[in-house]
């Protein structure tokens, strides 16, 4: 239970601005972040932090003694929550990672990963209650043990012709879409035109086949789309899904174009703009 109270020492304040990663240091604000509990998936950055709190029970002994004990506890409690968090994760428009967990060796993977994420913080407060902030990566090792893989066959895109783009950035700005590690983009009859099928091995080191950020300009600017991306804009969330998006088929055409050079897509160089 998390109750106001004065915090007055953060002794790992300093290590928690060293384990951030610059996206989250910049201030920038174009963070898509998700909330689950006492936790929240940072699909920016791509990255899960948790909180756990524990209050200090003076019938232990000495305050420094109850201290410990609530920083123990707090400690357990977070890496109990950051587990509920990662259940939050969305693995493509079907399945979320707590649907898969159901599977005794599936969560055991997980829990292993679970239990090597890094403190970044410790708050100690006047009632003697401590709250702790682990975090780890969304990165290949949990998709992995999350059984997300690249598609046994890849589905072909034209890698010859014309680099007229350098990546893709599409804006779903206003349409409440949820970030997903496989999200998929189809044209206006459903047709896929881009989803984790069409890139290759290394498309899933990061965590996923797209990055999310909110602000367009930001992801005009994102190094993994180049200089030169397409930008397109998403008309609606596709038919029963709210990871998967719509855009226009003249957009699908350009995406499917043989004279064009398209290996961006394989390589997983996708940026989605979301609220």
């Amino acid at each position: 239970m998390h109750i106001a109270r004065k915090k007055v020492f953060a002794s790992a304040f300093l290590a928690l601005l060293v384990a951030m990663p610059a996206a989250a240091q910049n201030g920038k604000g174009g963070d898509v972040v998700q909330k689950v509990g006492h936790g929240e998936i940072n699909w920016s950055n791509n990255t899960i932090t948790a909180t756990g709190s524990a209050a200090a029970n003076l019938k232990d002994g000495p305050v420094a003694v109850a201290r410990l004990n609530a920083e123990r506890a707090a400690t357990v409690d977070a890496y109990r929550n950051i587990l509920e968090t990662v259940k939050g994760i969305q693995l493509d428009s079907k399945r979320s990672a707590g649907d898969v967990l159901s599977n005794g060796t599936i969560k055991a993977k997980v829990q292993g990963l679970v239990m090597g994420a890094q403190r970044v913080d410790t708050r100690y407060y006047n009632d003697g209650s401590v709250d702790v902030v682990v975090q780890m990566p969304l990165d290949e090792k949990l998709t992995s043990a999350l059984n997300v893989k690249p598609a046994k066959k890849q589905k072909p895109v034209p890698t010859t012709g014309a680099k007229t783009y350098t990546g893709l950035v599409v804006n779903a700005k206003g349409l409440s879409a949820d970030p997903s590690i496989a999200p998929r983009i189809v044209d206006e009859k459903g047709k896929e035109v881009f989803s984790s099928a069409f890139v290759g091995e290394d498309g899933l080191k990061e965590g996923g086949i797209a990055v999310y950020v909110s602000d367009v300009a930001e992801a005009k600017d994102n190094e993994l789309v180049g200089k030169t991306p397409l930008v397109v804009k998403a008309l609606r969330l596709a038919k029963k899904s709210k990871t998967d998006l719509v855009i226009s088929n003249a957009d699908a055409d350009k995406l499917r174009d043989s004279s064009t050079d398209l290996s961006f897509l394989r390589e997983g160089k996708v940026v989605i703009v979301m609220d």
